[in-house]
């Protein structure tokens, strides 16, 4: 359960984060928010800010990260919240990290799409594949999976390579699956990582694409939100959530995307391979995700995922 937040105490740390901003004038907490606390923000200067504070201290390398990502991504002109200011962690949060960024009002996608025209949804689609296609032009030069950016991986081979063994010590422990069949599937991603790798470039990933984490306002898209798990990666990464919670639902939203990215990736052999290769990833991943927190019913999606995905297996 989150703990409870004096407004004297955000006034307090907002005040000496921001000073130009002559203080606070208003404080709602955001319901929606998820890992955070989080609070809009109506300052002095008529600026309205969202405080996100992490539930736990030592969630201070996923705080730094997002502020880093965010900072990145707007440096490259990718529409997103702009950063404000990021703390390690303070004693009137209990010592634990915190950031501030730019509030942008809106509609998430989901909620905004059912309203929007058949016009209005295909433009709402390519500014999303637009968007996307900004992201992951921004390259630093190095793959990480690690929320320090500490771990850098030169190929996307051994970026694949080392994630398999932190997953497959992972799986040991939570025997979710059969021991033969995990073999299989960390042999088959192996495999096909190396075949792709030489044409594999790093580039910045939002890693969790769907509705709800891009914004609308005034029924056009506005901005990417939520950037906590991005990392460097294969840009073919984003795809797979995309695939899954977006393409497979919203007729004609797959077409309108890619025209806006400008190209449509399952159209070769190695767009496909490379898919196959994040999607068996997130699958090992997120089965250990809903096993952890206890979300039956995504666990359940994503052992039939997998089932399909090892199925598919040549």
């Amino acid at each position: 359960m989150a703990r409870e937040v004096p407004r004297a105490d955000i006034e307090e740390e907002v005040r000496r984060a921001l000073p130009a901003h002559g203080g606070i004038t208003q404080v709602r907490p955001l319901l929606k928010g998820h890992g955070h606390q989080s609070f809009v923000l109506e300052t002095g200067s008529r600026a309205t800010v969202l405080l996100k504070i992490a539930l736990r201290m030592d969630q201070a390398a996923k705080m730094k990260s997002l502020g880093r990502v965010l900072d990145l991504a707007a440096r490259h002109r990718v529409p997103v919240p702009r950063l404000l200011h990021v703390s390690e962690g303070t004693a009137s949060f209990e010592g634990r990290p915190w950031l501030i960024q730019e509030y942008l009002a809106g509609d998430d996608g989901e909620e905004a799409l059912a309203g929007m025209s058949a016009p209005q949804r295909a433009a709402f689609f390519r500014d999303f594949g637009a968007a996307v296609a900004r992201l992951h032009a921004v390259d630093v030069g190095y793959f990480s999976d690690d929320s320090t950016w500490a771990s850098r991986e030169t190929t996307w081979a051994s970026a694949v390579e080392s994630r398999l063994a932190r997953l497959a010590v992972e799986h040991r422990h939570a025997a979710l699956l059969p021991p033969d069949d995990l073999k299989v599937a960390a042999t088959t991603i192996r495999s096909l990582a190396r075949a792709v790798s030489a044409a594999v470039r790093p580039a910045l990933v939002h890693r969790d694409l769907y509705l709800p984490n891009t914004l609308v306002t005034a029924g056009r898209f506005r901005a990417l939100l939520d950037f906590e798990h991005a990392r460097s990666a294969d840009a073919l990464s984003d795809f797979v959530k995309l695939r899954m919670w977006v393409f497979d639902v919203v007729p004609g939203s797959e077409s309108e995307f890619c025209a806006g990215y400008g190209t449509n990736p399952w159209t070769t052999t190695e767009g496909r391979r490379r898919h196959h290769v994040s999607l068996g990833l997130e699958l090992l991943s997120g089965l250990l995700y809903w096993k952890r927190t206890g979300q039956s019913e995504m666990l359940g999606d994503y052992q039939r995922r997998f089932g399909e995905w090892s199925a598919s297996i040549d």
